[in-house]
């Protein structure tokens, strides 16, 4: 069987990965926009209160690449079994945190949208 190589020489596509690969790396902000974008689903998010723990218990990280939620500390270790449930102990889940970023995401990707735009008109300014 043959082979064929198919090539597509695009002028300026160095220079404009280049100009990407500078701005991830320049990209300070990153970490802070992904923590936004964390926290809108954080203050969506409405889990079972009973002592107010689990509640408290709620974060955002502070990716570079990713806007990561969390629930649960040592003094909370419940916090995956109320979201996900247990069947063998009779615990329903109830995804608090999923259904807060479902109803979100509009809101999650224009302010990643938003976030980026900045993040680039703030490289091209200097």
């Amino acid at each position: 069987m043959a082979r064929y190589a198919v090539g597509i020489k695009t002028k300026g596509l160095k220079e404009v990965v280049r100009a990407l690969n500078k701005i991830a790396e320049d990209a300070q902000d990153m970490p802070n926009l992904m923590h936004d974008i964390g926290m809108i689903a954080v203050n969506a998010a409405r889990p079972p209160v009973k002592t107010g723990r689990l509640e408290a218990s709620m974060r955002a990280g502070r990716g570079k690449t990713k806007a990561v939620v969390r629930a649960g500390r040592a003094k909370v270790p419940y916090a995956p079994m109320i979201h996900y449930g247990w069947p063998k102990r009779g615990i329903k889940a109830r995804p608090y945190l999923t259904e807060a970023i479902r109803a979100q995401e509009p809101a999650i990707i224009a302010r990643l949208e938003q976030g980026i735009h900045e993040i680039v008109e703030g490289h091209s300014q200097k």
